[in-house]
């Protein structure tokens, strides 16, 4: 009986901290592939993922509530894509979209990118609020290297560094 209680008192003690983790907005950490797969090419998508996920461990792992979402380099509709992520955003209640990507330029550049983005409310007829959209950049930063440095490429580091870099950047 004793256990029960002690159970049931630290369900009890732990819910304010959930209430507050819930109310607390997210950042949704989205990587999407631009370089279609290729025959003996890159696994883009596979390094879109990775360095996606480095991005949200290092944001998550300073009490960011995070939301990680990725996609593929070979999407078919991807306007749908966008208004499937902006309704997810504001259904998990997101204020913040961190963009990543891994993709090799019309100038043969490896290009790694983190765009930190506001989601402001959408406004509809008559004023109500009727979703999210993206507002203009908070922070960006890029590294831009050759294509040969593909193969001693680590985009776990790199989404940290990138990463370290928004939050000296966000002092929340």
């Amino acid at each position: 009986m004793m256990r029960l209680l002690e159970l049931f008192a630290a369900a009890v003690l732990a819910l304010p901290a959930t209430a507050t983790q819930a109310a607390e907005p997210c950042t949704l950490v989205f990587g999407q592939g631009r370089n279609p797969p290729q025959q003996g090419g890159p696994d883009w998508d596979e390094l879109n993922q990775r360095f996606s996920t480095a991005v949200a461990n290092a944001l998550d792992g300073v009490g960011r509530r995070i939301v990680p979402m990725t996609a593929s380099s070979v999407q078919i509709d991807p306007e749908a894509a966008g208004v499937a992520l902006l309704q997810e955003a504001d259904r998990l209640r997101c204020a913040t979209l961190a963009e990543t990507a891994v993709f090799a330029d019309e100038h043969d550049t490896l290009v790694l990118r983190l765009r930190v983005y506001p989601l402001l409310p959408a406004l509809g007829e008559g004023g109500s609020i009727v979703g999210l959209r993206i507002g203009t950049p908070l922070f960006t930063t890029q590294r831009d290297l050759g294509l040969n440095a593909l193969p001693r490429l680590k985009p776990e580091l790199v989404g940290q560094q990138m990463a370290a870099e928004y939050l000296q950047h966000d002092r929340r």
